[in-house]
């Protein structure tokens, strides 16, 4: 396929004459006639210097250097087939000719759809043992014909697809078949299909189904909001039928018709049949339709549907033969009906753009693309535009009308330019062609069209429903729509009629149905709510609507039942996010700080720190002058969720002020539970800077209190804790604190506080490479969640410890459950970290390409929830891979970031584990400061100190490592370097490092 020509091709198409009718009367010899077939073809293909690019069935498809060498080939075959004795089933083959731009694409296909587009038209066109050809291929060849080959002109024809007529010639060989039945182009079935002259992009599956529906059933309705392309589909599927009905396809465009009386006249005037002025037009219709086999297409019923309904009806009953494919934004309704949606162009997802070649897979960058061009004839997508073109794209929902009117603007805008001015995109998207339908000259017209044929209260709930952001339930509509002139044991129905008219979609998520609009409508729908006067209104009952789903989530979020309200939540974050911007905007510091505090634990549990923080740092900054008891509390509370954010993205000044501010507050207040927490957080403060002594104290007071208070959730994690400090403190031995913790929630009887207890014992078990108790006890906590429901997921636990038993098989099954577990529950930090396993799987499997990839994919999540040690760490990692993968500066480069920002952060395990990996890197060059940074690893961070523990997994990089260095000091010197190494710091080994990096 290397020498496949490029550039002005001439391609031959051929295909047998009603092959599946052959192959179905002649199943044992076919298989033989269809290889003699192939043989024949495929020598005088390669006899002419041409090259068979594609197979398919009996269909061959030929590309050639020369018009000279097609037309040649196309000669000797036909001649050959002629010859050939089939016996009783006769071989005929079609074939067109046509010669045109054409280039390969990188995965050897051709591109060059108008050129490709031709060919196939004129293969279609002819009859067996005819050969087409294109006025382009006879300009080149006409005077170079062999002597007993002529052309004979059939004039011009219109090709189905193709945005202008064709004149075609007839190949006329001597001694060969000359005359054919016309060939089967538009102009040879009675119709009044227009001529299209634009070409028709993808819709590839719904064309399909369309044709398929349409020979199982009478009536069939393309349904969809406005703009989607119905008209230009059931238009593109009755030119594809044309031939099978015998007496043709015919259009009937009822938009400009306002009189239901007139629906059956307009049918009349589209088959071109005279009224006659005492007798109903149905009646003449029912007549005329009786014995026809014939499409009608009924375009844009929707402001006509009772009317398109009635005669449809009638007409079916009296026309056996008759099919009808109707658009509309609702369905008919009749009997025998069938509906079909006609969706958005597909859209890429922007948040994992594909490179750029890729793009034009997609539908809707294929349009615009197209439409661009036409516009703007050197217009082409390149790096630097490709986002912007995708982001068009996506924002106007796939909606053909509205694509075709954004890539107009490529003659006066950059698409960036476009882009960015799609917030007034009723304004922007003006303007379009002056032939078109008057509703498809603009995208505010298009809509206006929709929106003034509802009925009244249709129009005050269409509108009043932008108020939601990316979908609703409906009992979310219940609560913010009603009032006034809806009642709220009317909104199902009215739903129901929106749904109908295209204008509301469903989707279901879990055993809970959702509805949304598409931006472009929901922004429209703005514009009349703010019309109508309604939009504070509205958006003060939407905020009150979903503080209070916040406020009823925040305690099902640690219990059991978690997964179902987180669920809900992340379904809701978009409106959430309104509700939020709407309270800070309107200055109502309590809505604002009651939404904050109740959305802390979802923002953490699904890594929203950063976007969490952002929030809770806006509703904290408001004015707090004479605050009410009431106003306190929220804002207590919301310091409470700061704590945790701020922990969560190690900004640890933050956090200790935030604790203090809320024991202040709660210390004020009655609440003893918030009072409990405020002393925990501010213990955590203490605790996360090695401050023991002060921390203690606040979590044993808490823990009486959460004890006291009967706070399961909150007893576990502060018990967790300070059996954590007694370890840093090394006041007693971590496993006797351990099996204490674990005899006080066995005690205690809840199984969830059990869990956490056998977890943590767990960890420390395999930190301390006691493997085998380490998955004991993970079994038994997965036991115990399975029971209560609790979904936490401990396979990547469970992976760890197979990682570390060099069961690789084993531990990539577990890390993959726990990826797909953690995505489940949208939890990024710890799914993270289960692909950060898997990244250090792959390196120790030796496949360092993948594992860089894990590893990338990995930091790139730790930067988006802006988790700085996880940053740190993975920058070590991905170091370390490059430096396996001989790519030493990348290395040094991770290595310099991991450390310094290590530093910043002066977390000893997070300095520790990136010198480590960092060691081989150094032990080249520098084996005695590799020794020293070991030793002082070593020296600050005993095996009892549970959370800066060397893992099985860095244990084997810390000994390679070490070993490296002592083969190349000897051992005199390396014991030296060891003892010099043990009085040093982790900070001071930090120092070193990076300055030895600096020189290197």
């Amino acid at each position: 396929m290397a020498d496949l020509p490029t550039g002005t091709v001439t391609f031959l198409f051929t295909d047998i004459e009603g092959s599946t009718k052959l192959a179905q009367q002649n199943p044992k010899t076919w298989a033989m006639l269809q290889k003699r077939h192939h043989a024949i073809l495929q020598a005088a293909i390669d006899e002419h210097n041409g090259y068979v690019f594609q197979i398919i069935g009996d269909a061959f498809c030929a590309a050639f250097p020369t018009a000279g060498d097609a037309i040649r080939s196309a000669i000797r075959s036909q001649i050959d087939f002629n010859q050939e004795n089939w016996g009783d089933t006769p071989i005929k083959v079609r074939m067109g000719i046509h010669t045109g731009k054409a280039d390969l694409q990188e995965t050897g296909d051709y591109q060059g759809y108008l050129t490709m587009s031709r060919v196939q038209r004129l293969r279609s066109a002819g009859h067996g043992g005819q050969v087409l050809i294109s006025l382009a291929t006879q300009e080149l060849i006409r005077d170079e014909l062999p002597s007993d080959v002529t052309l004979r002109d059939l004039g011009e024809h219109r090709l189905r697809d193709l945005p202008r007529p064709e004149r075609l010639f007839q190949l006329v060989i001597a001694d060969m078949p000359a005359d054919f039945p016309p060939v089967r182009t538009l102009d040879a079935f009675p119709n009044n299909l227009p001529l299209q002259l634009t070409s028709f992009i993808g819709r590839e599956k719904e064309l399909a189904d369309v044709k398929r529906l349409l020979a199982d059933t009478h009536l069939l309705t393309l349904t969809g909001p406005g703009g989607t392309g119905k008209s230009r589909l059931s238009l593109q599927a009755a030119t594809d039928l044309l031939r099978t009905f015998p007496d043709g396809a015919w259009l009937v465009e009822l938009a400009p018709v306002s009189d239901p009386s007139a629906v059956p006249g307009a049918v009349l005037a589209a088959l071109h049949l005279p009224a006659e002025v005492h007798r109903p037009a149905i009646d003449m219709l029912c007549d005329y339709l009786h014995e026809k086999e014939i499409l009608l297409i009924l375009d844009n019923c929707e402001h006509l549907v009772e009317a398109c309904a009635g005669m449809a009806d009638r007409l079916l009953h009296a026309s056996p033969g008759l099919r009808i494919l109707a658009s509309s934004r609702e369905a008919l309704g009749i009997g025998g009906e069938v509906s079909y949606r006609v969706p958005s162009l597909d859209l890429p997802d922007l948040n994992h753009l594909p490179v750029l070649e890729s793009l034009n897979q997609y539908e809707a960058v294929r349009l615009f693309l197209q439409r661009a061009r036409a516009a703007q004839s050197s217009f082409n997508m390149t790096s630097d535009n490709a986002p912007a073109v995708a982001q068009i794209c996506c924002r106007l929902d796939g909606i053909p009308l509205a694509i075709e009117l954004a890539a107009a603007k490529v003659r006066a805008l950059s698409v960036d330019q476009i882009s960015k001015r799609l917030d007034d995109r009723f304004r922007l998207l003006a303007g379009g062609s002056r032939t078109a339908l008057e509703r498809h000259r603009t995208l505010r017209a298009m809509l206006d069209w929709s929106y003034n044929f509802l009925p009244a209260l249709e129009q005050v709930l269409f509108r009043r429903l932008s108020t939601f952001v990316n979908g609703w339930t409906l009992e979310a509509a219940e609560t913010v729509c009603a009032g006034e002139a809806l009642q709220r044991e009317n909104m199902l129905d009215l739903l129901g009629h929106l749904i109908n008219k295209s204008l509301v979609s469903t989707e279901e998520r879990g055993a809970e149905t959702r509805y949304r609009m598409l931006e472009t409508m929901r922004q429209y729908a703005g514009e009349k709510l703010i019309e109508a006067g309604e939009g504070e209104l509205l958006r003060d009952r939407h905020l009150d609507h979903y503080l209070a789903l916040a406020e009823d989530a925040a305690p099902h979020l640690i219990r059991p039942e978690q997964l179902e309200w987180l669920d809900r939540l992340e379904g809701d974050h978009e409106n959430l996010r309104a509700a939020l911007e709407w309270s800070l905007g309107k200055q109502r510091p309590e809505h604002a700080l009651r939404l904050a505090a109740a959305l802390g634990t979802f923002w953490d549990m699904h890594s929203y720190w950063m976007e969490g923080s952002r929030w809770l740092e806006r509703a904290l900054a408001m004015p707090f002058d004479d605050p009410t008891p009431a106003e306190k509390a929220a804002r207590a509370r919301a310091l409470h969720g700061d704590v945790l954010l701020a922990s969560a993205l190690d900004d640890l000044e933050r956090m200790r002020a935030s604790a203090q501010a809320s024991l202040a507050l709660c210390q004020e207040g009655t609440d003893h539970l918030d009072l409990a927490i405020s002393h925990f957080y501010l213990g955590l403060a203490f605790y996360r800077t090695d401050n023991f002594d002060d921390a203690n104290p606040l979590f044993e007071q808490s823990l009486a209190d959460f004890r006291q208070l009967k706070a399961p959730y909150w007893e576990a994690w502060c018990q967790h804790v300070l059996s954590l400090t007694h370890i840093f403190k090394e006041e007693e031995r971590p496993s006797e604190i351990f099996a204490r913790d674990l005899e006080i929630a066995r005690g205690l009887g809840d199984r969830q506080m059990i869990g956490k207890a056998l977890l943590a014992s767990a960890d420390y078990a395999w930190l301390n490479n006691q493997l085998v108790e380490a998955n004991a006890y993970t079994e038994e906590a997965e036991q115990l969640y399975q029971q209560i429901g609790y979904k936490f997921p401990v396979s990547d636990f469970y992976g760890v410890i197979a990682h570390a038993y060099k069961d690789y098989r084993r531990a990539r099954e577990l890390y993959g459950a726990a990826i797909e577990a953690w995505g489940l529950l949208g939890e990024k930090n710890l799914k993270s970290l289960a692909i950060q396993f898997l990244g250090i799987l792959s390196r120790d499997e030796g496949n360092l390409a993948e594992a860089q990839t894990h590893i990338e994919q990995a930091l790139a999540i730790a930067r988006e929830i802006g988790s700085k040690h996880l940053i740190a760490l993975r920058l070590a990692l991905l170091g370390q891979i490059h430096y396996l993968r001989g790519n030493l500066e990348e290395a040094k480069g991770n290595f310099k970031e991991s450390l310094f920002l290590g530093k910043l952060l002066a977390f000893k395990s997070v300095q520790g584990r990136s010198l480590i990996l960092a060691a081989a890197y150094l032990a080249g060059p520098s084996p005695r400061l590799v020794v020293q940074i070991l030793s002082a690893i070593r020296a600050q961070n005993p095996k009892q100190r549970l959370g800066m523990a060397l893992s099985p997994l860095l244990r084997g990089d810390f000994d390679d490592a070490l070993a490296r260095a002592r083969e190349a000091l000897g051992e005199s010197a390396f014991q030296a370097a060891w003892a010099e190494g043990e009085t040093l710091t982790i900070e001071a080994a930090c120092d070193l490092a990076l300055k030895a990096l600096e020189e290197m």
